[in-house]
C-alpha cells in the first residue's frame, strides 16, 4: 500500500468512528434524486445522541469497491428525506 492508498483508507475509517458502539436501529432508504436513483442504508443511534444513517454508495457494474455516506438523521436533509 502506497502513501495515497493509506491516506484514503484511512478517512474511511475516520469517517467510521463516529459509529462505533452506536445501535442499528432501521434500514433507510432516500427516495429517487434527481436523477432516478434510491439509495440505502441503515440508521444508527451514535453514542454521542445523534442519530446517524451510514448510506451505500456503488454501482451495478462493479467498477469500483464501492463507498459510504455518513450524514445526520434529519427530516430536512435532501439525501435523506425519503427515509420512511
Amino acid at each position: 500500500m502506497n502513501a495515497k492508498q493509506h491516506y484514503q483508507t484511512q478517512f474511511y475509517l475516520d469517517q467510521l468512528k463516529p459509529l462505533v458502539g452506536g445501535v442499528i436501529e432501521n434500514p433507510v432508504r432516500t427516495g429517487q434524486d434527481e436523477f432516478g436513483d434510491e439509495f440505502f442504508g441503515l440508521t444508527i443511534q451514535c453514542k454521542d445522541g445523534k442519530a446517524r444513517h451510514l448510506l451505500f454508495l456503488a454501482d451495478d457494474e462493479g467498477n469500483g469497491p464501492g463507498s459510504f455516506e455518513i450524514v445526520d438523521s434529519e427530516r430536512d436533509n435532501p439525501r435523506t428525506r425519503g427515509e420512511r
